[in-house]
């Protein structure tokens, strides 16, 4: 396949992850179980950096830890992620009413750190993919290295084959 073909079918799937992330948000949404989006807005963050990023939460690691963690690979504000933490912890661990605007700011600033891990992610398959040239180029230098050597060598020898004949000659 086609370098192009495969950074375009990664970047592809790149965004199905994000429509599917904010999909279980929306189900929430439509429920008008605030509470409920906002907490799956964070599981959704926590499937895209396991996918994107290949950053997984670990048993002992809070939910914070971890989205500072997240924050800081795919350099996103921790301005921002501690924001978002905040809503999240407010409506997972308090009895504190979530209504449609804390929800709202809640997805405003998911989406702000969707776009930092989707940016991390593309240049990730950017520099994958460059890579891959920049190994493909020097195979070919080498090859073409290796193919001027044996010229070289030829040459040589037809030279010397050459000189000897000269001197049976004479």
């Amino acid at each position: 396949m086609f370098g192009w073909a495969k950074k375009r079918k990664r970047l592809k799937k790149l965004d199905q992850l994000f429509n599917s992330a904010m999909a279980d948000v929306r189900i929430f949404e439509q429920r008008q179980d605030y509470r409920g989006a906002v907490i799956a807005s964070f599981g959704g963050l926590t499937s895209i950096a396991e996918n994107l990023i290949n950053l997984t939460r670990a048993p002992h690691q809070t939910g914070r830890e971890f989205g500072m963690q997240v924050a800081e690979q795919a350099n996103i504000s921790t301005e921002v992620m501690d924001e978002f933490l905040t809503s999240f912890e407010i409506a997972r661990y308090t009895e504190r009413e979530i209504g449609y605007d804390d929800y709202q700011e809640a997805v405003q600033r998911l989406d702000v750190c969707f776009r930092g891990i989707r940016e991390q992610g593309i240049q990730e398959i950017t520099e994958e993919t460059s890579s891959k040239k920049e190994k493909k180029q020097k195979i070919k230098t080498a090859k073409k290295e290796t193919a001027k050597k044996e010229i070289a060598k030829v040459k040589a020898s037809k030279q010397l084959k050459t000189r000897k004949q000269l001197k049976t000659r004479r």
